[in-house]
């Protein structure tokens, strides 16, 4: 099956290579953390916020969002560039920010993202440099109002800027919900799940090096099997104790955690099926909707299939798209296709 993400690669013109913000936006200090819906201050990335446009008539609205990019934390191994799950929770606490701000989302909401669609658009951006890394995001908002006008949730684009530097574009969907209709939504998950199967067992993770990782505690996956049809699958290994992954209390397994395990997967199964360092593979595109909870206590499946390797004239690489599934006794709960390139 060939699995081709929905690209959307910047033009490579002078805007994209020196964007300024429109706003005067500070990098000395990080926004409160309930803004991000984060526990440990050190895992806070946004610093500061600015609405830039709107268009009343039909409801659109365009804010800047600032964040930090340390040059050293537990997700980040690759060493020489920005990690993509670092990029892919700047990107979320913006959304989070965004809402509570500007749009009137009470604090107490739970936060549902049902898609998110992502394409590196510079990989030289993502190198980092000798400070850590002034990032904004420029992203346009579309909201989702009941009949009172509050706002359910919204639509975006966007494109995230490192030093300036095109660096990824993306676009999704977010929905916020109460405590009381959260809780409703759980309910009727594990009513569909309880007792048809056992708890979830004690799984041994991969080697990191199948899967491109060096630190064993961010592996999020049991030794990937890879078929010579370019079928590849793996349980996840699901560790509440990580501090990045569950830096609070969660009853479900996130989708940051599935987008790892669908990363890991690629990336093991392009290594061994084109006879490529693992170490060396970086996801260049990510397409993620996710269409119900992943329960902590179940066995969770991963099941990728590989498609055909193409050139890929914007990033001046070769390309292999990957579709993923993730499952729990046979009920698909996300769906992905990741992009994995070769960069050194």
């Amino acid at each position: 099956m060939n699995a081709t993400p929905e690209l959307l690669r910047m033009p490579d013109s002078e805007e994209s290579r020196g964007h300024k913000p429109a706003a005067e936006l500070r990098f000395d200090a990080t926004v409160p953390r309930d803004l991000v819906h984060r526990a440990a201050i050190a895992e806070v990335f946004v610093t500061d916020s600015a609405r830039v446009g709107e268009d009343p008539t039909n409801d659109e609205h365009t804010f800047e969002v600032a964040a930090q990019l340390p040059r050293a934390h537990v997700v980040g191994e690759r060493g020489g560039s920005y990690d993509f799950l670092l990029l892919v929770e700047v990107l979320r606490q913006s959304g989070v920010l965004v809402a509570h701000r500007y749009l009137d989302v009470p604090l107490d909401r739970a936060f549902i993202f049902s898609a998110l669609n992502l394409t590196i658009s510079g990989l030289e951006a993502l190198r980092i440099g000798s400070r850590p890394a002034h990032a904004v995001l420029s992203t346009t908002v579309r909201p989702k109002r009941n009949a009172a006008g509050r706002v359910l949730g919204f639509d975006f684009t966007g494109t995230f800027w490192l030093d300036g530097e095109a660096a990824i574009v993306g676009s999704g969907s977010l929905t916020f919900v109460t405590n009381r209709a959260f809780q409703m939504l759980r309910a009727g998950n594990r009513k569909k799940l309880d007792g048809r199967s056992p708890r979830h067992p004690q799984l041994l993770r991969s080697a990191p090096s199948l899967v491109g990782r060096r630190d064993a505690s961010n592996i999020v996956l049991t030794e990937p099997s890879v078929s010579e049809s370019g079928t590849a699958s793996a349980m996840l290994v699901v560790d509440t104790d990580h501090p990045h992954l569950f830096d609070h209390q969660l009853d479900h397994v996130p989708g940051n955690l599935q987008l790892e395990a669908a990363r890991q997967l690629s990336v093991a199964a392009v290594a061994k099926l084109h006879g490529l360092p693992a170490e060396s593979l970086v996801v260049t595109a990510a397409r993620a909707e996710f269409s119900d909870f992943a329960e902590l206590d179940l066995v969770t499946k991963a099941v990728a299939e590989v498609g055909d390797a193409s050139f890929d004239g914007a990033l001046g690489a070769v390309t292999v798209p990957v579709s993923i599934t993730v499952s729990q006794e046979g009920h698909t709960v996300a769906s992905l296709a990741i992009e994995v390139t070769q960069w050194s």
